[in-house]
């Protein structure tokens, strides 16, 4: 489970569709902020699907996050795929700049709301 900005969440959302070759790897279902969080998720997960999920639209659950903030959740397993094949992925493509310049908007972001949050994304 993640709770982050867009800009984090477009790496986990791409890698999530990478690990999985599956190009509905990652939904957003209607509902309200812990259905997005637990019960799509685990409903998902006993059919059988590997499906991660975007959520926290509901504005009624809006005011516990930060600005711009949203939810990712998935299984374990599928984390673990991510994990172990990231560096197959645009993630660890040294050659791709792409990641960088996110994690520079990520840090200009944090700079912009004035959270002093470890930039541990960046290692």
């Amino acid at each position: 489970m993640f709770f982050e900005r867009p800009e984090i969440i477009s790496g986990l959302h791409q890698l999530a569709t990478f690990v999985t070759n599956d190009l509905e790897a990652v939904r957003s279902p209607m509902g309200a902020g812990c259905f997005n969080v637990v019960s799509w998720p685990l409903k998902y997960l006993r059919q059988g699907e590997l499906k991660a999920v975007l959520g926290s639209w509901d504005p009624s659950c809006r005011k516990y996050f930060r600005v711009d903030e949203i939810s990712f959740t998935m299984p374990y397993e599928m984390f673990t795929m991510m994990v172990n094949r990231w560096d197959e992925s645009f993630l660890g493509n040294k050659n791709d700049s792409t990641w960088e310049m996110i994690k520079k908007r990520a840090r200009l972001g944090r700079e912009k709301w004035g959270e002093n949050i470890p930039d541990w994304k960046s290692k």
